[in-house]
């Protein structure tokens, strides 16, 4: 009998977690349209607050797993309970499915580790109430290499720019630049995975040619994490021996940060090793230089850079040698959920200069979610006063906060078209054969990365089409 054919657009973490997991059941074609890293012929601009980190997105085989150390955490149960149109338990066993496929280590190990580490959070007389935690393979990963997809797939170097579609309402093919040559790539199955930023502006596209209330909600309801240092806090407890603290038998480290709530809002605060001996001048501008040595780690310049970042060189210490050198200094790390945009944040225009499609991406905080995040930190501080001795905020940290590349809720799951995109299969609402799986589909991430989650949104997808691989059930997936 013949196999189905998938079509995956895009070839990060989604597409290629997806991708792996469907080659049990059919032919799977992937679409990727940059050609390296950072792409600059597919710029996004910001119209809003700048990014300040860069890049904020990858492009090429593995995407964004090329870029970052992927942190490894879930949802919380209250954000699933709140925001989701499924249950944390639906998607727990795919959880624990796409852990190991990202670290090489049980779930349950570290688990177990997170258990013993509030224990120890407790012992010192800190809030152990926090996070599930937060993992840190040994070593980064691009899903591409790792999931060995390299000739078990076919793979198209182009960029989609239209979809055809069948009367029945179902897509027949997508329309590829491919070297100039407009190709056309049809399939059984098609899937955006295209990320946060990439994926409801295809949907855009779609847009003009069907006439769909959940395509509405492209490019809205966007969220981001804001993260940043936002000021110092002097403790009278060693919390420097828990940072990165080595989980027994995984080469791997754990985080454990502290969340508060302000208005419905979560917000978590790491407390990051600090060198005593930096001048008040300096600790203003408190930055970091590891994502810069990450990605060009023969770059000298980089490494000088580095004695200027003492709280890096801690961080290195502790992360790869187990060494904690004492201190009573910690910055805090911010990272914070926001509330998800009201108004369109994400779509494509033509470039005036040039003409070609660029990106645009409108982030913005309002006033009333500024105090929420000054409050925060008035909030951290107070769980902290049994042990804090000095605290101290960086001068205009608001203003410094970074984007944190989390890009989600762009083409939401939904229960109806009329509040999102997807339903919770990640099919597109009233298309017979269209799916999303990556970030865009993720209804809220409270202050988790969203990596994991989208590891296994795409197990659960991949498994919720094997079970409609029979050929007679195709192209009608409803």
């Amino acid at each position: 009998m013949t196999r189905p054919k998938a079509v995956i657009v895009g070839a990060g973490l989604g597409g290629c977690m997806l991708a792996n997991a469907l080659l049990a059941t059919h032919d799977v074609t992937m679409i990727e349209r940059g050609a390296a890293t950072i792409d600059p012929r597919f710029p996004v601009i910001d119209v809003g607050l700048p990014a300040r980190t860069e890049p904020h997105f990858g492009a090429g085989l593995g995407g964004s797993t090329q870029l970052w150390h992927n942190g490894l955490i879930e949802i919380d149960d209250q954000t699933f309970a709140r925001h989701w149109p499924i249950a944390k338990t639906d998607l727990d066993p795919y959880y624990e499915e796409a852990f190991p496929l990202l670290s090489g280590v049980p779930m349950q190990q570290v688990h177990a580790a997170i258990a013993a580490l509030r224990e120890k959070y407790r012992a010192l007389g800190l809030p152990a109430e926090s996070l599930p935690g937060l993992f840190y393979p040994r070593w980064p990963l691009n899903v591409w290499d790792s999931l060995k997809l390299d000739g078990r797939v076919t793979l198209v170097r182009g960029d989609v720019t239209g979809f055809q579609l069948t009367e029945q309402g179902a897509v027949a093919a997508l329309t590829v630049a491919v070297d100039g040559v407009a190709e056309q790539v049809g399939g059984d199955r098609f899937v955006l995975s295209a990320g946060g930023l990439g994926s409801p502006v295809l949907l855009q596209k779609l847009a003009t040619k069907v006439d769909l209330p959940a395509l509405s909600h492209a490019g809205y309801h966007y969220e981001d994490h804001p993260m940043g240092f936002v000021g110092e806090v002097e403790l009278s407890v060693p919390l420097y021996q828990l940072w990165n603290y080595h989980v027994p038998g995984t080469g791997g480290n754990l985080r454990l940060p502290l969340v508060v709530s302000t208005n419905g809002m979560d917000i978590s605060f790491q407390l990051r090793p600090a060198a005593s001996f930096h001048r008040d001048s300096r600790r203003e501008r408190v930055g970091s230089v590891l994502h810069q040595l990450r990605q060009r780690p023969w770059n000298l310049f980089n490494y000088v850079k580095l004695l200027t970042h003492w709280d890096d060189v801690f961080d290195i210490l502790s992360f790869k040698l187990g060494i904690h050198l004492p201190t009573k200094r910690y910055t805090l790390l911010m990272m914070a959920q926001m509330p998800p945009s009201k108004e369109r944040a994400v779509w494509s225009e033509a470039d005036p200069a040039s003409g070609q499609e660029r990106r645009i991406r409108d982030w913005r905080f309002t006033p009333a979610y500024q105090d929420d995040l000054r409050a925060a930190v008035g909030a951290v501080l107070n769980q902290l006063s049994p042990v804090l001795k000095s605290a101290r905020q960086f001068p205009d940290w608001l203003s410094g906060l970074a984007t944190g590349a989390h890009h989600s809720g762009t083409a939401r799951m939904s229960d109806s078209p009329a509040s999102g995109v997807c339903d919770r299969d990640c099919r597109v609402h009233g298309m017979a054969n269209l799916y999303v799986c990556d970030g865009a589909v993720i209804p809220a991430s409270g202050v988790a990365n969203t990596g994991l989650t989208i590891s296994a949104l795409a197990l659960r997808l991949a498994k919720h089409l094997g079970q409609r691989a029979d050929a007679s059930a195709l192209p009608n997936d409803q």
